[in-house]
C-alpha cells in the first residue's frame, strides 16, 4: 500500500537492547523488536519517520530499516538547552502542514518525551497538525508488549488552554466543542455513552454569546441551566475515565457563572447579577459591552427607585438622571447633581465608543479604558451601597 506524506508515524529511536516481543495494539499485535515496525503495520498508509541521534542510528539504524521503510531524521543528544531547541526545530520541519500525526515516545531519551508533547501542542495551532495517537510502548511484567494511549493527556492541554481562554477573553465555544467532542467519544469508543456533556457544551456557548450581546436575562437563564447542568454532569465525569479531569475545571465554570444567575433582573439581587456580569465583561477585556451595560443599569437603579416600571418606564428614568445632569451643571452639589454628573459621563463615553471615535477629538483608547474603569468603581459603589 502506498504511504501517505500527510499521515506521519513519528518516533524516536534510542540504544536500547530491544527484544522481540508481540506489541499490542486496538487488540491487534506485531512480534517485533520495534516499535516503530508495530506501529507502520497498525497504520499502512502512514509514512514512518525516525527521530534518531548518531548513536541510535549506529546502533539500530540498518536493523530497523531492513525490516520496515523509514525516513531518518537526525537530531542531537538533547544535553543543553541548545539541543533541545535543536530537537524541537527538527520535529516541526518533520511534520507538514495539516499532516495527520501518531507519535510514538516509546523510546524517547531524558527530556525527549515532554518536548514532544509540547511539540505536538505548537504543531496543531502553528500547523494545523491533527494528532491521531500519542503511544508509549511498555513492556508488560508477563515480558509482553503494550501501546499505552497517551492522547487524552495531550487533550488535556487543549482543555487547559480552553478553560484559559474563557477565563482570560471570555471565550466559551472552544471549551463547548471540547465538551461536544468527548460526548462523542464516549459512544464511539466506551460503549454507553455520555448524556450531559454536551448539553452542557452547548449551555456554556449559549451563555458566553448572550453575555457578548449583552442579552441579559438569556445570559441569567443560561447561567441557571449551567449551574444545573454542572450537577447533572457529575455521573458522566464518575462513569468516563477520560472525562474526569474535567472535574476541576467545570467547578470552576461554578465560581465564574453562579453570581450572574438570577431569576429577576430588577430586583436588589438583580442589580447584583449585572454587576456580576460588568466584573466578567471588564475582566475579559470586553470593555464597549461592559460600558454599554454601567449604563443601562443606572437607569434601571432610578427606575427601581422611583418605582417605575424598568422596561416600559425606562425613557421617565433617562429624563430623571436629564435632569439632575442639569442640576449638576447649574452648580448644585447634593446627590441627585452628584448622580447627574455620573450619568452625563457614562453617556459622553457610551457615545465616544459607540461612534467608533468618528468625532471631533475621540479620547485615546488607553484612556479611555481607564475611565471605563474608574466610572464602574464610582458606580458600583452608589448601586450597591443605596
Amino acid at each position: 500500500m502506498e504511504r501517505d506524506p500527510k499521515k506521519l508515524i513519528l518516533s524516536f529511536l534510542g540504544t536500547g537492547n530491544y527484544q522481540e516481543v508481540p506489541y499490542t495494539l486496538d487488540g491487534k499485535a506485531y512480534r517485533t523488536p520495534y516499535t516503530q515496525e508495530a506501529l507502520a503495520l497498525h497504520f499502512p498508509e502512514h509514512t514512518l519517520k525516525v527521530l534518531l541521534t548518531q548513536a541510535a542510528r549506529d546502533k539500530h539504524g540498518e536493523a530497523l530499516a531492513a525490516r520496515v521503510p523509514y525516513e531518518p531524521i537526525p537530531i542531537p543528544d538533547g544535553r543543553t538547552a541548545e539541543e533541545l531547541w535543536e530537537i524541537f526545530r527538527a520535529i516541526v520541519e518533520a511534520v507538514p502542514p495539516g499532516a495527520s500525526l501518531v507519535m510514538d515516545i516509546s523510546h524517547g531519551f531524558r527530556s525527549q518525551p515532554v518536548l514532544a508533547l509540547a511539540v505536538l501542542h505548537f504543531l496543531g495551532v502553528a500547523k494545523d497538525v491533527r494528532v491521531e495517537r500519542v503511544v508509549y510502548g511498555a513492556l508488560r511484567e508477563d515480558g509482553l508488549g503494550e501501546f499505552l494511549d497517551l492522547t487524552p493527556f495531550l487533550e488535556l492541554l487543549a482543555w487547559t488552554q480552553a478553560v484559559s481562554d474563557l477565563k482570560r477573553y471570555g471565550f466559551g465555544k472552544p471549551l463547548a466543542e471540547l465538551l461536544n467532542s468527548l460526548h462523542r467519544a464516549t459512544w464511539q469508543a466506551e460503549g454507553k455513552g455520555a448524556r450531559k456533556l454536551a448539553p452542557l457544551g452547548n449551555t456554556l456557548e449559549s451563555l458566553s454569546t448572550s453575555l457578548e450581546l449583552l442579552r441579559l436575562q438569556e445570559a441569567s437563564e443560561h447561567a441557571r441551566h449551567l449551574l444545573s447542568g454542572l450537577e447533572e454532569v457529575r455521573e458522566d465525569l464518575e462513569r468516563f475515565p477520560s472525562s474526569r479531569p474535567l472535574k476541576a475545571f467545570l467547578e470552576s465554570l461554578r465560581e465564574r457563572y453562579q453570581g450572574i444567575a438570577t431569576e429577576d433582573l430588577f430586583t436588589r439581587g438583580g442589580l447584583e447579577a449585572q454587576a456580576n456580569m460588568v466584573e466578567l465583561l471588564l475582566s475579559t477585556g470586553s470593555l464597549a459591552q461592559a460600558l454599554a451595560l454601567m449604563r443601562e443599569m443606572m437607569v434601571t437603579w432610578v427606575c427601581l427607585q422611583q418605582n417605575l416600571d424598568p422596561l416600559e418606564e425606562r425613557q421617565v428614568g433617562e429624563a430623571f438622571l436629564g435632569s439632575w445632569q442639569k442640576r449638576a451643571q447649574r452648580g448644585s452639589t447634593d446627590q441627585k447633581a452628584h448622580l447627574g454628573t455620573l450619568w452625563n459621563d457614562l453617556t459622553n463615553a457610551r457615545n465616544d465608543v459607540a461612534h467608533a471615535s468618528m468625532r471631533p477629538n475621540p479620547t485615546p483608547a488607553e484612556t479611555l479604558a481607564r475611565n471605563i474603569h474608574g466610572l464602574w468603581r464610582e458606580l458600583k459603589e452608589l448601586l450597591l451601597k443605596t
